[in-house]
């Protein structure tokens, strides 16, 4: 897949491009611009076009416009009037025309020849292969055109901005920019089956993980909807058991107005339950109490130690207290007092906690003792009806007690479905960890590929060895990394400068470029400012470099520079120039003629 050319409906607004492909591609496509006012060469010549241009072939290879960033969006007023025709070669040496328009960005028209056309701009509407479909539609039918094998099952939307590197895709070697807002599984299965790895096993950890995750979540929230003491399944069901007996019993006992029964129930409850509760609350109580009175004590003790006072008994005592000691005790006393200010927020912060704690178990001493009240009072009942009614209600109490307790076994089995479901996904997920770590171990020759020309490329730009590191980290998700070594294999700061940085972006895709050369993939790229701040030695390496990658003809560079930063030769400082095959397009600040679009700046 190549750029062939990119022409609109308004020559006169904006000049065709032939770009050097197929044959051509021997020949570098150089985006020169021209800057001679100082203050556009501070500002990166954004307005020139030369970014810009990244933007409208992106637009062209069907990027859906989701926000009014887009210069096409953000101008519509401008641009209203514009269709625009984008001519790629394929890898089986077809060509295919996309054409879409500003105002109709969602209807894109195809057509694909077994040679190129220079202009399509007057072919009917019939004669074209597909006319005016959807976005998606389009997106699919060109990616069955361009066939791109080696990324299969991912279309060719997913990469393509790998080569189209805008200033900002330096940032980061690999999430190059429209990935930064997502998560790592939005890129990395697909660089792992750019380089040959196990991309299924890499994107299934990453769903994996997010299932169990959901999992974790669901589970502490359920666990959290039941009580400390009904946590444990089995006394549970055997407490649940044992309460329907209960219930029945007293039941039969109470339609013959038996009431001893129930009675010796209440009693019992009495007894075991709300009395040792309420013992229990009221010993709590008392320990709180006490920790509270011993806390608020201990704030009102600081440190105890008074220099002033020392000084004095050594000054009546007309003893010398040397310099040194002073200043000893005055950090020791500064020492303390940050210690107590420090104790102090600690005791005061435990003090919060306690006088919760402090009020919850006041608030549950009440409610006990209301329910031994409450229970008292059926005891003590002398009238038969009314003793018989009140010991009805205990038993709708106690039935409401073992519909909360089915209630919570049922949540119980709940988790223990989900805890079964928690097992199999953390085997499955072990099973990925394996899969990628097999894949990690097994030869890829991509891999290798992308490896050997990479680390071949860093040394022969930057003179130092490049490493692209293919890896697992602690959680056993896939990892890549590039580290920079000198000469005796110490790892280097190199990497880390902004022009070192955006020159091992470039060296990347040209390694992965090089190393599926002869595939159905991606063979262009384009590098926006590559050259900027860059030493001169390495810019004139770069530029053997990139005429070396392209004698193939299989891999087509397009870059843009600015005058200023035109290389000079080594043996006599002279610029090199570009010649007129090798320049596709000229830029310059002088007027509107010299803009991507012939018209004022926007």
């Amino acid at each position: 897949m190549q750029l062939s050319r990119l022409y609109s409906n308004q020559d006169a607004l904006f000049e065709p491009i032939a770009f050097n492909a197929g044959e051509r591609a021997i020949t570098p496509n150089v985006i020169f611009a021209e800057v001679k006012r100082k203050k556009a060469k501070e500002s990166d010549s954004h307005n020139l076009g030369k970014s810009t241009l990244i933007e409208l072939v992106d637009f062209l290879l069907l990027k859906e416009i989701t926000s009014s960033d887009h210069f096409l969006d953000k101008h519509k007023e401008r641009f209203s009037s514009f269709i625009f025709y984008l001519e790629l070669l394929t890898h089986s040496g077809d060509y295919v025309t996309v054409r879409r328009s500003v105002a109709d960005p969602t209807a894109i028209s195809l057509k694909r020849s077994k040679n190129s056309i220079s202009d399509i701009r007057g072919l009917a509407d019939g004669d074209w292969d597909h006319f005016n479909m959807s976005l998606s539609s389009a997106k699919e039918a060109l990616d069955a055109y361009l066939d791109l094998k080696m990324i299969r099952p991912f279309d060719y939307r997913t990469g393509v901005s790998y080569f189209l590197r805008t200033q900002k895709d330096y940032e980061d070697y690999f999430q190059i920019q429209k990935f930064m807002q997502g998560k790592h599984r939005a890129w990395k299965p697909y660089l792992a089956c750019v380089l040959g790895l196990n991309y299924e096993a890499v994107g299934q950890k990453y769903e994996l993980e997010d299932e169990l995750a959901e999992k974790q979540q669901d589970r502490d929230k359920r666990i959290a909807e039941i009580d400390a003491a009904n946590q444990d399944r089995g006394e549970l069901a055997t407490r649940i058991e044992i309460a329907r007996d209960e219930l029945a019993e007293i039941d039969n006992r109470l339609d013959g107005f038996d009431f001893h029964e129930a009675e010796e129930q209440i009693n019992k409850r009495v007894v075991e339950a709300v009395e040792k509760r309420i013992g229990e609350i009221t010993s709590e109580l008392y320990d709180v109490r006490v920790d509270i009175a011993q806390l608020d004590s201990s704030l009102t003790t600081g440190v105890k130690f008074d220099l002033k006072r020392i000084k004095q008994i050594f000054d009546e005592s007309q003893l010398l207290l040397p310099e040194s000691v002073v200043k000893s005790y005055e950090d020791l006393l500064q020492f303390n007092q940050k210690l107590t200010r420090e104790r102090n927020r600690e005791i005061k912060a435990r003090i919060r906690e306690l006088s919760e704690i402090r009020d919850k178990l006041e608030l549950e001493h009440e409610e006990q003792s209301a329910e031994r009240q409450r229970l008292l009072a059926i005891l003590q009942q002398a009238d038969t009806f009314k003793k018989y009614k009140a010991l009805q209600s205990e038993q709708s109490q106690r039935r409401a007690n073992i519909s909360h307790l089915e209630t919570q076994l049922a949540r119980l089995d709940t988790i223990t479905s989900i805890d079964r479901d928690i097992r199999e996904l953390k085997t499955r997920l072990d099973a990925t960890t394996t899969a990628i770590e097999n894949s990690l171990e097994k030869d890829s020759p991509l891999r290798t590929g992308v490896t050997r020309y990479f680390n071949r490329y860093v040394k022969q730009i930057l003179g130092i060895n490049g490493e692209f590191i293919v890896s697992t980290n602690t959680s056993g998700n896939i990892d890549f990394s590039i580290k920079t070594k000198d000469v005796t294999g110490a790892d280097t700061s190199q990497d880390k400068g902004h022009s070192y940085h955006r020159m091992l972006c470039a060296l990347f895709d040209l390694a992965v470029l090089k190393a599926m050369e002869d595939s159905p993939f991606y063979h262009f790229v384009y590098h926006d400012g590559i050259f900027e701040g860059l030493a001169n030695n390495m810019k004139v390496r770069m530029l053997e470099l990139i005429r070396e990658v392209t004698t193939s003809k299989k891999i087509q560079y397009m870059f843009s520079i600015i005058d200023s930063d035109l290389p000079h030769r080594i043996e006599d400082d002279s610029i090199i120039r570009f010649s007129s095959e090798e320049i596709v397009l000229t830029l310059h600040d002088q007027g509107d003629q010299g803009r991507l679009f012939k018209m004022p700046p926007f």
